[in-house]
Formats: C-alpha cells, structure tokens, sequence
C-alpha cells in the first residue's frame, strides 16, 4: 500500500509577493528539512516553484520553474549564514537558518485544505475534497507541462520512452537524485488526481514502473 503524502501548505500569492526572496528561498530549504531528506540543488528549486510558483517561475514561461533566481539567493543566504553547503554536494540549513524559517512560516499564513474521506465511508453525493484556487490552478500547469512533454507524446505513440525522457518529465537532469525523482512523481500524481486526469494518473504509474530502478522502489506483487 501506498504510503499517505501531505498537501504541501498553500499561501496567499498576494502575501508572498511582498517577502524578500531570500526569505522564501530559506523557507523551501525549511520544507525539505523538516522531510527528513538529503537537499540538492534540484529539490530546492522544485521546493520554491510549488510553494511559491508566482515569484519563481520564468517570466515567459510560468509553468516552468526559473532556476536562475533560486541560485543566486541561496548564495546570498549562505552568506548570511542560513545555508551551508553547494550544488555539488548539496545543502543543509544552519541553525540560524531554521530559526529564520519559523519566523518566515508565521508570517506567510498557511491555507489549509481539506483531507479526502476513506474511501470506506459512506457520504451523501457532494464533493470530497475541498482544493484552494492557487492549488489547482498550479496543477493544471503540471498538467500541461506533462502533456507537452517527450515522454508523454512516445507514450501515446506506443513509442519508445527513455531514460532522459522520464527524468524531463519530472523536471529533473541526469544527475538528480533518486529522492528527487520519487518525490517529483508523487507530486506529479497528486495534481493529475486534482482535475481528474485518470488518464495521465496512468500514464504516470506505467512510466513509474518501467523505471523503477531510478526511483529505488520494489515493484510489488
């Protein structure tokens, strides 16, 4: 059985958009911190599109990520002494740092979403799953940068999908790591289920299978 992930916590665009950068940038290393999981370079800049897609996406383009930005203001913050660490071999948040995390938290005010009822309960027929404007509008980004991807387009030819194709799909390089990988997917998951999108819930499963080996997880029986 599939493990259970959290919604990541959700916040007012308008109320973000006066936070210095170098703030949210902290704040997105805090997120990953408190996951427990090794941060690379990759995994912050994921971190900061989905917690604050409207001041890290390209300008051009805002269903992509602007890694320019987020690069730039991790070196400001390892000069201010809340990071440590390099692309190379990764980061890790100082104590300062997380002490300026938790300000930075109260300040943004998280919106909280609604849990889906078990499936085992009985409820009268309304919806669900209650989804904030910003959360499903940033999914149905997801869902066309999918749709737009290599990967994607083979499947549907019954093509050929490869290993640079799978690690484009989930906005990773060859070097990202499995963590990375497993995560992206899983996000990935989540927001196809938000807008009903069975058949890219499937599209997504079957590549996950096939390349199991990347994300360093069994198949099961």
């Amino acid at each position: 059985m599939a493990s259970k992930r959290t919604t990541p916590p959700q916040f007012d665009p308008d109320g973000y958009s006066k936070t210095p950068l170098n703030d949210l940038v902290v704040y997105s290393i805090y997120s990953l911190h408190r996951q427990g999981s090794a941060i690379q370079a990759e995994d912050i800049i994921s971190a900061c599109f989905l917690l604050f897609p409207r001041r890290f996406s390209l300008r051009k383009y805002p269903q992509w990520p602007d890694s320019s930005i987020v690069s730039r203001r991790w070196s400001e913050c390892k000069s201010k002494g809340y990071l440590r660490g390099n692309a190379l071999e990764g980061f890790q948040l100082t104590a300062r740092g997380v002490r300026r995390a938790e300000k930075i938290e109260k300040s943004l005010g998280k919106v909280k979403i609604k849990p889906v009822p078990s499936s085992k309960t009985k409820l009268p027929l309304q919806p669900v799953l209650t989804v904030h404007p910003e959360l499903k509008a940033r999914a149905k980004k997801y869902i066309h940068s999918i749709e737009s991807s290599d990967a994607y387009r083979h499947y549907k030819r019954k093509a050929q999908v490869n290993e640079y194709d799978f690690r484009s799909l989930l906005l990773c390089t060859m070097e990202s790591p499995p963590a990375t990988l497993a995560r992206n997917m899983e996000q990935f998951k989540d927001y196809v289920r938000i807008h009903d999108r069975m058949d890219l819930l499937t599209f997504l499963e079957s590549s996950e299978e096939k390349f199991a080996h990347l994300l360093k997880t069994a198949a099961k029986k």
